[in-house]
């Protein structure tokens, strides 16, 4: 009887410690408090508290910056050049920067090429040809801003713009003429990189230099024509404006009318009703007509 009551005993020791011994087994005995410092007053954003209780600079858990890049070389700038498919004048005129700064950094070590180098010959001609490609993509820079400013067709009624206009064909003409500068520097870069009896890794660019070299590509006579059709619309505006007078009369009553919103009598509320003047007041409809005038 006596031996039951101890096995009885110790089975139902065992059951009652049960879950105890199970819960140590999956889990780790935690410090209590849990955190034995506590951040308090300021709070301080740039440094991380770890579970050790101790302070910890956040740079050294997460860099400020995931990805630095400072480019060095003429490639470096060179592969930062990039349009979008909704292109603006300041997206060109960026563009224009990386490129002018390509130039003006020197190049990579012929290790970190753009293509395989082997001898010094081919690292000549790799330069020529990266010289010879980035004066040919920022004529082609400027080509696209005097296209914003240009006007493929000009006809009788926008002539009412005229003021503007000519303007805006003196900027694009501005433009093509400084395009003209980069196509004879390109192909000066081809001719001299045609001398060259083989060829580079690079078969875009080489494509280039061969039609340069032999006259397909003539960037000089798309600019001609460019001009030439723009002289004309300049010489059209120019007559017009003779006639009509420098700025012209309705320019100068637009002005006048844009002037007077700001007199001694001008109001800043926002809710006042706007005060016209009598001539806008004309109705093209006869009273009864459509709808009822007042």
């Amino acid at each position: 009887m006596v031996v039951r009551l101890f096995i009885l005993s110790i089975v139902v020791g065992i059951l009652a410690n049960e879950p105890t011994i199970a819960q140590s087994a999956r889990t780790r005995a935690l410090p209590d408090p849990y955190y034995p410092q506590l951040p308090r007053g300021e709070l301080r954003l740039n440094y991380y508290y770890d579970r050790s209780g101790s302070w910890v600079k956040f740079s050294d858990w997460i860099p400020f910056k995931q990805k630095k890049s400072s480019p060095r070389f003429l490639e470096d700038f060179y592969q930062l050049y990039g349009l979008g498919p909704n292109y603006k004048p300041h997206d060109v005129k960026e563009s224009i920067y990386f490129l002018y700064q390509s130039l003006a950094h020197r190049f990579r070590h012929p290790r970190q090429a753009l293509c395989k180098i082997e001898t010094e010959a081919q690292f000549h001609k790799y330069r020529l040809l990266m010289h010879m490609k980035v004066n040919l993509l920022i004529m082609r820079m400027y080509m696209r801003l005097g296209s914003l400013y240009d006007k493929r067709h000009l006809y009788f009624h926008d002539l009412d713009f005229a003021d503007d206009l000519e303007i805006s064909f003196l900027i694009a003409r501005t433009y093509y003429n400084e395009a003209q500068k980069y196509w004879q520097k390109a192909r000066g870069y081809a001719a001299r990189a045609h001398r060259y009896p083989f060829e580079l890794d690079l078969p875009t660019i080489e494509s280039e230099r061969f039609e340069i070299v032999t006259g397909r590509l003539n960037f000089e006579r798309i600019i001609g024509l460019h001009l030439e059709r723009l002289n004309a619309k300049l010489a059209t505006t120019g007559s017009f404006l003779d006639g009509e007078g420098r700025p012209r009369p309705v320019k100068q009553k637009m002005q006048k009318d844009i002037e007077s919103l700001y007199d001694q009598e001008f109001t800043p509320d926002p809710l006042a009703a706007p005060r016209l003047n009598p001539e806008w007041s004309e109705s093209p409809y006869e009273k009864g007509e459509l709808f009822e005038t007042p």
